[in-house]
């Protein structure tokens, strides 16, 4: 220690070069309190990312066997992906192959650049009704801004252009990266096609086809390159409108009489029937969503997309409204402003209890430790390019009772030399040398055993993490080096006599609080080594009865968020058409309107809305599907309004389902519980599955049951007769253009009116009424050498039933029983019942050679619990070998070990009286906990060896000694340590309530066993030692 206190007296000597160092650190870190990159929380890599496959034409079977096979094994060539996590969807034409990477990628664009590349060349070994494959890696991108643009008078046009306008502004802005647009519906030109008149032209529908494909082909028509200059040649464009389509040729017979398209058909300007759109509190909108660049200011980024907003809001007609749908910066705004106004009441919370168990200088030398050592930890984290975030700012609060504990100890320390009439500058030096080793490893025991969780977290529960651990290193490190070169100066300052001076106890003075406390526990230790027996059975008992209680602790690893704003799901079943679906939709949000709590609701109709929030999936949408944004007046209203609607309004609607889904951080849960069923033959695994499906729907914990297999489908096939098709020159490539132009419209080129594109499609007229499914038998169709027949008569028509969706998962058929619960059920007790459900199915499940295995709530437990449970374990053995290091001796080392058992008691209790559930940051807050109690542990030992060491006491004297000297400084610490967390409790936070719930009841109930214990369990270790003959001790 010969260093350290030479370090410690230059300290002292040369006060007002310190004094200047520590004022400078102050400044710089209350400058980057404002300055700091803010989040809500740490940058999430969403190592998710969806495969699209386009198959016109192909059945859900073929797709599967086709395309969705070859395509799974092709994406499992790739090491970095994770094949447990990644399925397929099989649908009509079309495939969808969610991916995951493992969580050890780091840079997953360039494993999407790698994946992207080998797509590209893969595609040449599929089928050639391949339209495309596509890979969008922007799935887990996340919204910064949802922003919607609405009107119910203008077009779509006119609201496309007010939208580029915006985006030309908003990306102006630096923080801006991506900009997407939501909701768009573009004009067409359609050719309505007269049958009647064409078959009375003799004009085959294939050849019109042919004729307005290639005309409005226009490619590469070389260039003059000669010595002289090069000259490239273009070939004009044959269509720049409507008027240009309805001139253009399209037979000519032998006589020169030619026939135009207008002749045959008519050219209209419309918007196709949409398959998807957005609405904005029921009017017609476009949605921009905003994303922003990493290492920014989410705050400022809003502040200056706000300043935009506003400048372009004056430009607007009074017909066209803008809103914010979603708003992160408002958001972390408001939850930064609230960490802040938390940690300033923490910081205020610690101070009144140092103020009121000490004397108002001896408080103050405390206290004005803490606002030093924050700032300049936030100067340092700022230094460091650390952000500041929910993440960060709790480390802080949780740090902020054991950033005055080093203080309250060499203070402690300075008054007892003050009372043994040592002098001050000496007693000042000497405090803070003399406990340097006990301070430095109680701060390691907290500091440095949170990083074990860094090495056995992986993926988004590493980048939630990450950050506070070494927040709560720089900080106690700070506070370490502030307690042992600053705090000496400052109560040599301003303490000049002790707590029990001549001079004090001359005057008669009047006992404190303190001194009562003291004067209680003194009597509550007598008695305890009078009973040593009942004493120890009564602490293992809390200890056995705490881990009970804790191992049946309700668990939420990750629990739900807090936001003015919900999402609500609506489902029809597969096949209902997108009116039947706008029906539901629209009078739900008529009904949500009318309720004053809320403020806005947008609709994604046909389709889900962007990642608005971190751990909230896009969704696929389709015909039958609807989703709401739905802002509320507060985080409270959310509540209200999910407590009131969701299983009221879940089945209000005959046919379909309605989900209101509360925000959360579970990432990857499609469901609370979900039963997956793998095997090949699917008529087995729904067999299984009804059966599952009827027993759990007798269950009262369930609101919905049902399975990612959607219902069978009815398709019409069409199986041409290769010799009556011969005959007449029938092909199918020729039937695919005239049932297309009938039953849909076929796409032949584009239009272009400057930078608005027109697709320009072939369609055919209809009578007024919507087509049957006997049309396409009696629709005429033509081949290049006959006129226009009934289809039925070159082909089979018939219809069949196809699987509306096969799912595949890590490269095997699975299906998947699902269970929403409802709202305020616990998973566990379901889920246990659902497994008994399972297990009674045995035999069945064998039977067909089906494999059982487990999704939702239970599987993301199971994945992510060994790595808490590892992260404890290596957490706790750091500490045993801190303790190790410090006494040098395994049996002392050992006994402090042991008390940590007493932590669990008091964070047990406090779980169950708070009514809360376990969760990822109650384990941060136990880490925190045994820190603290490991922290008193040594001041308490370190004592008693002194005592036994220097002044030669009996060990019993020694203990109870030790036991009433440092019963003040162990009580100061665990009452800051407590009321540090007391705004984290008060704030009732589902994230962060657990942990402050953990740190205070644990910290308070395990002071009163270490007070107790610890002494008492020294002195039953070691009371044969004083019958030891003593060594000489050699002058």
């Amino acid at each position: 220690m010969r260093e350290q206190n030479g370090l410690i007296a230059l300290a002292m000597k040369y006060n007002k070069i310190v004094l200047l160092l520590v004022a400078l650190a102050v400044l710089f870190g209350v400058y980057a309190l404002y300055k700091m990159p803010k989040q809500e929380f740490p940058v999430f890599t969403i190592r998710q990312g969806v495969v699209v496959g386009v198959y016109p034409g192909a059945t859900s079977a073929e797709v599967e066997e086709q395309l969705a096979k070859p395509l799974e094994k092709f994406l499992f060539t790739y090491k970095e992906v994770r094949k447990s996590k990644t399925y397929s969807q099989s649908r009509d034409g079309m495939v969808y192959i969610f991916v995951e990477l493992n969580d050890e990628v780091n840079n997953k664009d360039e494993v999407w650049s790698k994946i992207k590349h080998g797509l590209s060349t893969f595609k040449a070994q599929l089928p050639p009704g391949v339209l495309a494959l596509i890979a969008n890696d922007d799935f887990g991108d996340t919204s910064a801004l949802l922003i919607a643009l609405e009107s119910d008078t203008k077009t779509y046009r006119q609201l496309d252009a007010y939208l580029e306008a915006l985006e030309n502004r908003v990306r102006a802005i630096e923080s801006v990266s991506n900009l997407r647009r939501y909701g768009e519906q573009h004009e067409q030109l359609g050719i309505y096609v007269d049958k009647e008149k064409v078959a009375s032209y003799g004009i085959n529908l294939y050849s019109l086809y042919q004729t307005l494909l290639t005309k409005g082909m226009v490619t590469s028509s070389g260039k003059i390159d000669n010595n002289e200059l090069i000259i490239p040649i273009h070939i004009t464009r044959p269509f720049a409108s409507e008027g240009d389509l309805e001139e253009q040729v399209v037979y000519s017979d032998p006589q020169g009489n030619h026939i135009r398209l207008k002749d045959i058909g008519q050219v209209v300007r419309e918007y196709p029937k949409a398959s998807s759109y957005t609405l904005s509190n029921g009017k017609k909108s476009l949605i921009l969503s905003a994303e922003m660049r990493e290492g920014y200011n989410i705050v400022q980024y809003g502040k200056d997309v706000d300043e935009v907003l506003k400048g372009f809001e004056k430009t607007l007609p009074d017909d066209v409204k803008i809103y914010r749908i979603a708003d992160q910066p408002q958001v972390v705004g408001a939850s930064i402003d609230t960490f802040l106004n938390e940690l300033a009441i923490a910081i205020a919370a610690v101070v009144l209890v140092t103020v009121m168990l000490l004397p108002l200088r001896v408080a103050g030398v405390a206290a004005a430790t803490i606002p030093i050592s924050i700032f300049i930890s936030l100067g340092l984290m700022y230094a460091s390019g650390m952000e500041l975030n929910t993440v960060t700012l709790a480390a802080l609060v949780v740090v902020l009772g054991m950033i005055v504990d080093n203080s309250i100890v060499i203070v402690d320390s300075y008054l007892e030399k003050l009372d043994h009439g040592i002098p001050r500058w000496q007693a000042a030096i000497s405090s803070a040398s003399e406990y340097f080793k006990a301070i430095l490893s109680a701060t390691l025991a907290i500091g440095i055993t949170f990083f074990p969780f860094l090495v056995t977290f992986t993926g988004q529960l590493y980048d939630f993490v990450q950050a506070f651990p070494w927040t709560v290193l720089i900080t106690l490190g700070i506070s370490l080096a502030v307690a042992v070169l600053f705090v000496p100066y400052l109560q040599y300052v301003f303490i000049t006599k002790g707590l029990h001076s001549k001079e004090l106890d001359a005057t008669g003075r009047k006992q404190s609080f303190l001194d009562h406390v003291q004067s209680f526990y003194n009597k509550v230790l007598e008695k305890v080594f009078q009973f040593p027996k009942l004493a120890i059975s009564l602490g293992t008992l809390s200890a056995v009865a705490g881990v009970v209680m804790f191992l049946n602790l309700p668990l939420k690893l990750m629990p739900v968020a807090e936001r003015n704003q919900f999402a609500v799901e609506i489902f029809l079943p597969q096949g209902s058409s997108l009116a039947q679906t706008e029906t539901v939709a629209k009078d739900l949000a008529a009904v949500l309107s009318k309720d004053e709590r809320i403020r806005s609701i947008t609709t994604f109709m046909g389709s889900g809305s962007p990642r608005f929030q971190t751990t909230y999936a896009p969704k696929l949408g389709g015909s039958n599907f609807a989703q709401f944004i739905v802002n509320t007046v507060s985080n409270e209203a959310t509540i209200a309004l999910l407590d009131e609607y969701a299983t009221a309004y879940a089945y209000r609607y005959p046919g379909a389902f309605v989900k209101f889904r509360q925000l959360d951080y579970q990432a990857g849960v499609d469901a609370d519980i979900e039963v997956r069923l793998s095997g090949e033959h699917i008529t087995d695994l729904k067999a299984v599955a009804a059966q599952l499906q009827r027993a759990m729907k007798e269950m009262d914990a369930p609101l919905r049951v049902y399975t990612n297999y959607e219902e069978v489908l009815p398709d019409i096939q069409i199986a041409v007769d290769p010799v009556e098709s011969n005959r007449l020159g029938i092909n199918e490539g020729m039937l695919g253009v005239a049932l297309t132009s009938r039953f849909g419209g076929l796409p032949i080129t584009t239009v272009w009116e400057g930078d608005y594109p027109l697709s320009v499609v072939l369609k055919s007229k209809w009578a007024g009424v919507d087509p049957l499914v006997s049309d396409v038998a009696d629709e005429y169709v033509s081949g290049f050498f006959s006129p226009a027949v009934p289809l039925r008569q070159v082909a089979a028509v018939r219809v069949g039933w196809n699987e509306g969706q096969i799912v595949r998962r890590n490269g095997v058929r699975t299906l998947s029983v699902y269970a929403d619960l409802k709202r305020g059920e616990r998973v566990e007790p379901a889920q246990v019942v659902v497994e008994a459900l399972v297990d009674s199915l045995s035999a069945t499940i064998k039977d067909k050679k089906i494999q059982v295995s487990y999704g939702g709530i239970k599987e993301n437990t199971a994945e992510t619990l060994p790595k808490i449970v590892g992260g404890l374990f290596i957490s706790v053995a750091i500490i045993f070998f801190i303790l190790v290091f410090h006494f040098k001796k395994v049996s002392l080392a050992s006994l402090v070990f042991a008390s940590t058992l007493f932590s669990f008691f008091g964070a047990a209790l406090g779980i169950w009286l708070m009514d809360m559930e376990f969760s990822l940051t109650s384990v941060l807050g136990l880490v925190s906990l045994i820190g603290i109690i490991v922290r008193n542990g040594i001041i308490m030992y370190d004592y008693i060896e002194e005592l036994r060491a220097k002044h030669r006491m009996p060990i019993l004297e020694a203990c109870l000694e030790a036991g009433k000297r440092r019963m003040r400084p162990i009580l100061l610490t665990s009452a800051a340590a407590s009321m540090g967390v007391i705004p984290m409790i008060m704030s009732k936070s589902p994230l962060w309530a657990p942990m402050g719930t953990v740190i205070c009841f644990g910290t308070i109930i395990s002071m009163v066993f270490i007070l107790t214990m610890l002494p008492l369990m020294y002195w039953l270790v070691y009371k044969y030692e004083d019958r030891k003959p003593k060594q000489a001790v050699v002058a």
